[in-house]
């Protein structure tokens, strides 16, 4: 069973879409959106390195996230929060505006579906807490957002999606946030880049 904790995380996670779709319709200039994820991610950076170490943000986060963030985020790590905000500064510079988009929604709706139906349904573990359900209904919810993005061909959307969900379950000490739209904006560059 999926904790209520568990479903407002991921809803959070969910919202991150904010950051795609504002690339997509209100950032005409890519420098405006750099110069705007950058500033959050020092913000978010600056708010989970001192968080546990001032009394008004430690209460802050006991009261309305403790019940949701991990142990290893309770024990001083960064949360899931600034590697977002780290990870979508990062594939916003490097990569061009539409690869950076469907990266950015991958690591939103692929990791949260992927995440959620894991969890909740899944009996079949590839490696410690992921699952086959969660793989596929991550890919599927992929598959779908390709259905409705036209902005790229079509194989090197499904080659993204597909390793966006393959990085998803690698056991390497990247968060996920990080790892999904790296990779799969990278493939889907390297193959535009053919």
């Amino acid at each position: 069973m999926i904790s209520n904790q568990e479903y407002i995380r991921k809803f959070i996670h969910l919202s991150n879409m904010i950051i795609p779709i504002s690339y997509l319709f209100l950032f005409d200039q890519k420098i405006y959106l750099i110069y705007t994820l950058f500033f959050l991610s020092i913000l978010f950076v600056a708010i989970d390195l001192y968080r546990n170490r001032f009394f008004v943000l430690r209460k802050f986060f006991q009261y309305f996230f403790n019940d949701m963030m991990r142990k290893h985020e309770l024990n001083g790590d960064l949360t899931g929060a600034s590697w977002v905000m780290i990870a979508s500064f990062l594939t916003v510079l490097i990569f061009p505006k539409y690869i950076a988009i469907l990266a950015l929604i991958f690591m939103s709706i692929g990791d949260t579906v992927a995440g959620l139906i894991g969890q909740r349904f899944g009996k079949f573990y590839i490696v410690g807490k992921k699952t086959w359900e969660g793989f596929f209904a991550g890919l599927l919810a992929c598959f779908i957002v390709i259905y409705f993005y036209n902005y790229l061909p079509l194989s090197i959307s499904i080659v993204g999606a597909i390793f966006a969900m393959i990085s998803e379950i690698i056991p390497i000490g990247i968060d996920d946030n990080i790892k999904i739209p790296i990779s799969s904006a990278s493939i889907m560059l390297a193959m535009q880049s053919l």
